[in-house]
């Protein structure tokens, strides 16, 4: 046995050497893979406090580091017409914003693991309606999709999250449902072209 191992050491030690190397790529592509993921921009957008048009919509950053809200754009299918504005700003009044500027708009940064509440679905249709200067009502729209984008990784690139929900008429209320319990990530890079040119308008 020890005559084999002194005859074919060169052999062995290549062999080894070889092994060690794998081990440690292994290693180096598991380190990489969740240095990725836990660097990875992650939005979820869900509704709390009832699922009428007075429920909370919720934004928050699942990601690790924080991310900066760049806008809220909101899609519309009222009456078989699809309409969409962006509703960044709560309020529509001119002046410097003063005081916390989050009273007037969700632009802005969201640390890792926090939420913000941008508003009622109603508030956010009511924006909308506002921003395009129509006069749109809950009752006629059959959903809304709500879509978050955001400036991650340092501002160095642009991700996202939209979320569709169904309206419909139960009791004589409006309910609010969504297929999706999570949030859909927008990754491609055409939609991320897309939505830069839409919320730079």
């Amino acid at each position: 046995m020890w005559t084999w191992i002194l005859e074919n050491a060169a052999a062995l030690s290549v062999a080894l050497n070889a092994a060690m190397l794998v081990v440690w790529l292994a290693y180096l592509q598991l380190f990489l893979v969740s240095f990725r993921r836990s660097n990875r921009a992650v939005i979820h957008i869900d509704m709390a406090a009832g699922q009428n048009e007075d429920a909370r919509c919720i934004v928050t950053n699942m990601g690790a580091d924080t991310v900066y809200i760049l806008g809220v754009k909101v899609d519309l299918d009222c009456d078989g017409d699809a309409r969409e504005a962006l509703v960044t700003d709560i309020l529509e009044e001119d002046g410097p914003l003063g005081g916390d500027f989050r009273a007037r708009t969700n632009q802005g940064p969201l640390a890792g693991g926090e939420a913000m509440d941008i508003g009622s679905f109603h508030n956010i249709v009511d924006r909308a309606a506002a921003r395009m200067g129509e006069d749109i009502r809950l009752t006629t729209c059959h959903s809304v999709e709500i879509t978050v984008v955001v400036a991650a990784q340092q501002a160095h690139r642009l991700l996202g999250g939209h979320k569709r929900y169904d309206i419909t008429r139960e009791d004589g209320a409006l309910r609010f449902r969504s297929e999706d319990i999570l949030t859909r990530q927008i990754t491609s890079g055409r939609r991320r072209r897309l939505l830069a040119r839409e919320i730079a308008c």
